[in-house]
């Protein structure tokens, strides 16, 4: 990448697995990464990078992230530094009960829309932490913006959202790339397209900042589009919105310090307390490899536990009283481990601490993972989100912010259950000005000599599932990050009671599963990880090809 330009994005060297002496990005998109490594190279840190990823895949991966979405941050800086910014996005104040006593949530409409968070949180990520101007991280996201070509994974997802919706599927397609209905209809890959509207919006806030997006007209252009949609998201809500400073869950593993988020992220609390369980076990997960009936008995068993606790506990910290000292608490996670048989599963209402609280997730394509370690050992892992594939599906004007369907990640009163499927309980029921409990799991791993490890994933409740994975591979198993990465995967989140399967594991070891007492059914990518690990002679960077990811670095 030597000789580029300032601005320039080059993506020829961008690849699935890199190795790389100084620096390294990987998110879902070889343009995203590399827009992280033009500013790495313009003279910023890892913050500056994490935002101009981020801010790049909203442009080319609309399906996935956004300006209209939000997420989380996790940072560890080289001299020790750590902090969890929170930009998940809220419930507008007028959200009310509907006609049954219950918050009435429509998936992928006005009424699912949250107030969005991730303009404020990128800002805010590079004021705190980065080298460079938040006008600087935008310039490789408005240069894509200009123009840039569809990648595989757009395509797929184009598809699949004409598929969904034959009717209206064409006109959302046209509008975010400023196209007539017949191209939207017959997007290809490899074909170049452009976001023209969005390319104002951006133009905009490089010049007057991120408060921006939350005054005037894009403010007002939200809010008509959602109102006209069904919506409650008010100029208020968009005024007073601020992201949340919260500090790292910080645990033990196998000699490791593993940093993650704490609520209303609840993947990082499940993620800390499946790793205690499993610390407990590891001679039998280094035994039996990590493609074994056996480690994928442990990890399916583990997960049970934390997906029960997520169900009866965790909700929004600023609205309920969670329990986190135990669920964290080794003597707890050892008391769980103990209680798993090797050789078959428990009652179902075994799993975690039982409490009086009370079929198949959705398909997740609406979240990304980006990690970030710079040439001086700074670490960034952001996980960025507009829920389902293209959020709700709403446009703001000529804007081009396509908006979030994040209030579908409440637990709706009438079934007990979100969108995925995730069993939960009056913790994270909706309500005015509330953050919905979220699966994202940035995680950074610290040893001696500074981080270690950067991780995360997408894909809703197998964000977590994903991200324990990736992690135990690598800290137990001894795995390279392209095997790691790549490794087959499971899902388990304890109700439903099955575990899913992805196609590379074995029909023996399924066989071997079912007679454990597991339900098992196949299913593809359950989760998409990034990762980077560092190495004796540098930074070794694995994106996930179930995204089509990239590595990028030098």
């Amino acid at each position: 990448m030597a000789g580029m330009n300032p601005g320039q994005v080059d993506v020829g060297e961008s690849k699935p697995l890199l190795h790389a002496r100084h620096a390294a990005v990987t998110s879902d998109a070889a343009s995203a990464s590399a827009a992280g490594v033009d500013a790495l190279r313009a003279g910023g840190n890892a913050a500056d990078a994490a935002c101009a990823t981020a801010a790049a895949l909203g442009v080319v991966d609309p399906f996935a992230s956004g300006l209209g979405g939000g997420g989380f941050a996790l940072v560890r800086l080289a001299n020790g530094q750590t902090l969890a910014l929170d930009f998940r996005e809220s419930a507008p104040a007028l959200l009310r009960s509907g006609s049954k006593g219950g918050i009435v949530i429509s998936r992928q409409s006005g009424r699912s829309v949250g107030v969005p968070g991730e303009p404020a949180g990128l800002a805010e990520l590079v004021r705190r932490f980065g080298a460079l101007p938040f006008s600087r991280c935008l310039e490789p996201a408005l240069r894509l913006a200009r123009g840039f070509t569809v990648s595989p994974a757009l395509a797929r997802q184009i598809r699949e959202e004409l598929d969904r919706n034959p009717g209206s599927g064409p006109d959302l397609i046209a509008q975010l790339f400023g196209i007539d209905r017949a191209r939207a209809a017959r997007l290809a890959p490899g074909e170049r397209v452009s976001r023209p509207a969005l390319a104002r919006t951006l133009a905009r806030l490089q010049r007057e900042g991120a408060a921006a997006f939350y005054r005037g007209d894009l403010a007002k252009a939200m809010v008509a589009a959602t109102t006209a949609a069904g919506g409650v998201l008010g100029l208020a809500d968009l005024r007073a919105y601020a992201t949340v400073e919260r500090k790292p869950l910080v645990s033990e593993f196998l000699g490791h310090q593993v940093l993650t988020l704490p609520p209303p992220s609840a993947g990082g609390v499940m993620v800390a307390q499946a790793l205690g369980i499993l610390a407990s076990r590891a001679t039998d997960l280094r035994h039996s490899g990590m493609g074994s009936a056996d480690t994928l008995h442990l990890l399916a068993e583990a997960l049970k536990h934390v997906f029960a606790d997520r169900a009866r506990f965790l909700g929004d910290p600023g609205y309920v009283t969670m329990p986190l000292d135990h669920l964290l608490d080794p003597h707890y996670q050892r008391e769980l481990a103990q209680g798993i048989s090797i050789d078959h599963v428990l009652a179902h209402d075994s799993y975690g601490t039982p409490a009086h609280a009370p079929t198949s997730p959705a398909r997740d394509a609406g979240t990304a993972h980006i990690s970030v370690i710079d040439q001086d050992g700074n670490a960034v892992a952001l996980t960025t989100t507009i829920n389902l594939s293209f959020g709700a599906r709403i446009v703001a004007g000529d804007t081009g912010i396509l908006l979030n369907d994040e209030l579908d990640d409440f637990t709706l009163v009438a079934d007990g259950k979100d969108v995925f499927a995730i069993a939960g309980g009056e913790a994270n029921f909706p309500a005015p000005g509330k953050r919905p409990l979220s699966s994202m799991s940035p995680t950074i791993v610290v040893g001696e000599q500074g981080v270690e490890l950067v991780t995360g994933a997408a894909g809703g409740p197998r964000i977590a599932s994903a991200t324990l994975q990736v992690l135990v591979a690598v800290l137990v198993q001894g795995l390279a990050a392209g095997a790691a990465v790549v490794a087959p995967r499971i899902h388990h989140q304890w109700d439903p009671d099955i575990l899913f399967y992805e196609p590379g594991i074995s029909a023996a070891t399924v066989h071997a599963l079912e007679r454990k007492g597991h339900v098992c059914a196949q299913a593809a990518d359950l989760g998409k990880a990034n990762l980077i690990i560092r190495t004796p002679t540098g930074l070794d960077a694995a994106a996930d090809p179930r995204a089509g990811g990239a590595a990028a670095g030098y």
